[in-house]
């Protein structure tokens, strides 16, 4: 079965879903943005046959299967709800929603359609990261940094967008999924806290937490768009063993490279996250990170941000 998709947003990180998609063998049918010019551009680039302003419009284009949410964070939940009512699977891209409401909504939205919603925690598909989890360590302590310099809004290649990023709802739901995923925990005790909104975002830009999960373990999770030497790694710490991932890699603490994913690490989960959406679509099965599966990463964002 060739899956049919549509796309909503055609930015940069569409770019990269779309040649993902394409290479696995789906039909990229249609695109649907706001910017007529930047729409068609993108179509043409990608030989996408329709196009349309609205999610809405391309969601009634005809013998879709799915659609791919890559637009503004904050049309996300909305989207993915019309995207379900209209019949149509969805792959949103992170996160689901801005408010644990929002995201909890999409979910039930999705039971009562029977129609599936992947969330794009593209970590959880990166070798790296896999072969941490497959270790099945004990972890009791995970330290995970996410910290970048992002006080202009660009996209991750380096586009200015026209909307403004939050360094706890995006990054930080990479971040807490990814620990909650490596502890095998699926709620945690929050004990975190935000900076002061920044004049030039209106938004915090710094966050810190210690999350507590059952059976004892912790994650420490520090995040910040202000870094300007940025940082983006994981030190995974049991009784016998400590590992560190960084920079693409998996290593053990005497150094022993355990798993590779180099500079493309993020690029590579990116393709085999979007396969396993086109195989669970074509097979009728649950995807793999559903949204119901990143709802306790969305419980803790909810308890962080709340003062």
């Amino acid at each position: 079965m060739s899956v049919r998709i549509g796309v909503v947003g055609p930015g940069a990180i569409a770019e990269r879903h779309v040649a993902a998609l394409a290479g696995a063998g789906a039909q990229v049918a249609a695109v649907a943005g706001p910017d007529e010019r930047q729409t068609r551009a993108f179509a043409e680039r990608h030989g996408i046959p329709a196009r349309y302003r609205t999610a809405d419009d391309l969601y009634a284009h005809p013998w879709l299967d799915a659609v791919v949410i890559a637009s503004p964070h904050e049309h996300h939940a909305a989207q993915t709800i019309a995207a379900l009512r209209a019949g149509l699977h969805v792959l949103c891209e992170i996160p689901v929603a801005l408010s644990l409401a929002d995201a909890e909504r999409v979910a039930a939205v999705s039971a009562e359609t029977g129609r599936h919603v992947a969330v794009a925690h593209t970590l959880r598909f990166c070798a790296p990261y896999l072969k941490a989890r497959d270790l099945r360590l004990d972890l009791r302590h995970v330290v995970a940094r996410t910290l970048m310099h992002r006080q202009s809004d660009h996209g991750v290649d380096g586009r200015p967008r026209a909307w403004t990023d939050d360094v706890l709802w995006h990054h930080g739901a990479h971040t807490v999924d990814a620990a909650l995923w490596l502890l095998g925990a699926d709620a945690a005790a929050v004990h975190g806290t935000r900076g002061d909104p920044w004049a030039g975002s209106g938004r915090p830009m710094d966050a810190g937490a210690v999350l507590r999960v059952p059976g004892g373990g912790l994650a420490t999770i520090a995040l910040s768009y202000h870094a300007r030497l940025p940082a983006r790694d994981l030190t995974l710490i049991a009784e016998e063993r400590t590992l560190r991932l960084t920079g693409g890699r998996l290593l053990d603490h005497d150094g022993t490279v355990l798993a590779d994913g180099g500079a493309d690490m993020e690029r590579d989960g990116l393709d085999r996250q979007d396969r396993a959406f086109l195989a669970a679509v074509a097979s009728g099965r649950r995807p793999e990170c559903a949204v119901a599966d990143v709802l306790p990463a969305m419980r803790v964002l909810h308890e962080w941000g709340t003062p």
